[in-house]
């Protein structure tokens, strides 16, 4: 019986520690790294980026602009784009322009035909 007992507290043990071997895997997997684009506010010399898409993302309600740029640097990414020419980003009268004002971000994706150096073509990096 007691041989029984061991055996199975042995037992259960490792599947605790298989389960847990799992999720750690799971979570490695799943993490993904954090995107980022970068933004130029005027437009550069247009033979140095190939023209994706017009972007533009907003926040329904009040906040900052902060909290729109990863929904921003998302869709650069998802139009094919690496750096945001023509970059904007304000606050904005919503419907009702007596009540609410919300954040807007928008710009120009375009894909940038060298490795890009943010700082080096006048960009910063969100």
């Amino acid at each position: 019986m007691l041989k029984i007992l061991g055996a199975s507290i042995l037992l259960l043990g490792a599947t605790s520690i298989a389960a847990a071997n799992q999720q750690v895997e799971a979570n490695q997997v799943t993490a993904q790294p954090k995107l980022k684009v970068c933004v130029i506010e005027g437009i550069p010399d247009s033979s140095q980026y190939q023209i994706k898409k017009h972007i533009k993302a907003a926040k329904g309600t009040y906040g900052s602009v902060v909290e729109v740029y990863p929904r921003f640097v998302e869709r650069a990414h998802q139009v094919g784009g690496n750096v945001v020419i023509n970059y904007h980003a304000s606050q904005r009268f919503g419907f009702w322009p007596w009540r609410v004002v919300r954040p807007v971000v928008w710009g120009t994706a375009v894909k940038w035909n060298t490795p890009v150096d943010c700082k080096k073509i006048g960009g910063v990096e969100i």
